[in-house]
């Protein structure tokens, strides 16, 4: 059985994203074209730059990342420099609408600095007009983030946040600037265009996160965070978390269940996937969590890279050049994605036994307690958990099977037999 899907050609096609219609994209910078791909491999459309990539090593698009409404682009240029590209598809043609060329030890970024990153994204918002627009009118009521922080972000030339409105049901769409927030809405420094009816898209972006093997000079690692719309440094944070990775998204995820729905910048280390508030960020970066991935070869050793990263409601593609499915390990000769859930299941139930050693007398008891956690490490409540035991002397007593509580615990008892010997003790939970 196969397990390949999109079929992207390694060191040519190294990049993918994804929209909310589950088409696929790719920067391919032999054929010049964004490549619009089904899960199947085919190529649905292909839309032409109206500037050559090129065709080197240092052409090859590294990551790619889809807000909505600009394609963004990374690439590894020669000379320890990055280039960060904004694409957007107009008339057919995949237009280039601006570059960034982030340069080592020279620009606008004080000190030295050596760039060697693979991995990117931008900080990018979504919501919906809550109540219709008439032409001209100089006032949006938004379904989401009137009362967020990034509202109040100002680029570093001094503009206040541009919004991106649109389209609406003539397909016409525009870039307003923000003037101020009021209760529910914000202000606008100029009216709208055109018109727009309630429940038409607002977009926004404003920070672009970079993840680089080099934190300054030093082979430590760094996340660089710079301006969207001028490119311009902001802080970097120097830390070993952000050195080789491959792979990096900001999406709105609602897993984490004490905050809710959350903007999250979630990036791949080894077999995990990280996720960060930088709404909060400071003079360091508070996480919301952790997820547990499978990309893990069958040995347990052996990780898996992966070389791009997206999300589309509660699906996590991941661009990979092999998998492990059922024990066995699948390598293909393209890129292809493999799947991870933001929906909590269970990845884990350990076993232990209070005390651990009791006699063998037919009366002495152990407490017997599993803990049911899902890929967040949080735990799962309300999950029936079945025990068994190999002694034919002893027995679980306390009943079986035991719900998870709160804390994901199912919690039972076993009475020793008369035969002194190991017991082994097995706990069962189920999926669904």
């Amino acid at each position: 059985m196969a397990y390949d899907n999109i079929k992207l050609i390694i060191n040519q096609q190294d990049n993918f994203t994804v929209d909310q219609e589950g088409y696929f994209y790719t920067f391919d910078h032999d054929q010049d074209s964004l490549l619009q791909k089904t899960d199947d491999g085919n190529t649905a459309f292909s839309y032409p730059f109206d500037v050559l990539l090129g065709n080197t090593a240092d052409d090859i698009v590294k990551s790619t990342e889809y807000n909505g409404v600009y394609f963004w682009t990374l690439q590894n240029l020669s000379g320890d420099d990055v280039s960060i590209k904004r694409w957007k598809i107009d008339n057919y043609i995949c237009k280039l609408q601006q570059t960034f060329t982030v340069l080592s030890g020279t620009g606008p970024i004080p000190g030295d600095h050596i760039f060697d990153s693979v991995a990117f994204s931008v900080e990018h918002y979504h919501t919906t007009l809550a109540s219709g627009v008439a032409v001209s009118g100089t006032t949006l009521y938004l379904d989401e983030y009137s009362d967020h922080s990034s509202m109040g972000f100002t680029t570093t030339s001094g503009d206040p946040l541009p919004l991106h409105v649109g389209p609406n049901s003539n397909g016409e769409e525009e870039d307003v600037q923000v003037n101020t927030t009021i209760s529910g809405g914000v202000t606008l420094v100029s009216g709208t265009q055109y018109a727009y009816a309630s429940s038409d898209e607002v977009n926004y972006y404003t920070h672009i996160w970079m993840f680089n093997d080099y934190d300054g000079v030093a082979s430590t690692g760094a996340l660089y965070k710079l301006d969207a719309y001028t490119g311009d440094y902001l802080v970097k944070y120097g830390s070993g978390a952000y050195k080789d990775v491959g792979a990096a998204t900001f999406y709105n995820v609602d897993s984490f269940t004490q905050y809710g729905d959350v903007d999250t910048l979630a990036y791949v280390k080894g077999t995990n996937m990280l996720f960060i508030n930088t709404t909060a960020a400071g003079a360091t970066l508070p996480y919301y969590g952790s997820m547990v991935m499978d990309n893990i070869k069958s040995d347990e050793a052996t990780v898996r890279a992966v070389y791009d990263l997206a999300m589309d409601d509660q699906n996590v593609y991941r661009l990979q050049q092999g998998a492990t499915y059922y024990g066995g390990d699948e390598e293909w000769g393209s890129y292809n994605y493999q799947l991870s859930s933001l929906d909590a299941f269970v990845t884990s139930i350990s076993l232990a036994a209070y005390p651990a050693i009791i006699a063998a007398n037919q009366v002495s008891t152990a407490d017997i307690v599993a803990i049911v956690k899902d890929q967040f490490l949080l735990p799962i409540t309300s999950r029936l958990v079945y025990f068994s035991d190999d002694n034919t002397l002893g027995e679980i007593s306390g009943g079986t099977p035991k719900n998870t509580n709160s804390d994901g615990k199912a919690q039972t008892v076993y009475t020793s037999g008369n035969d002194a010997t190991e017991v082994k003790i097995t706990a069962v939970v189920e999926q669904t």
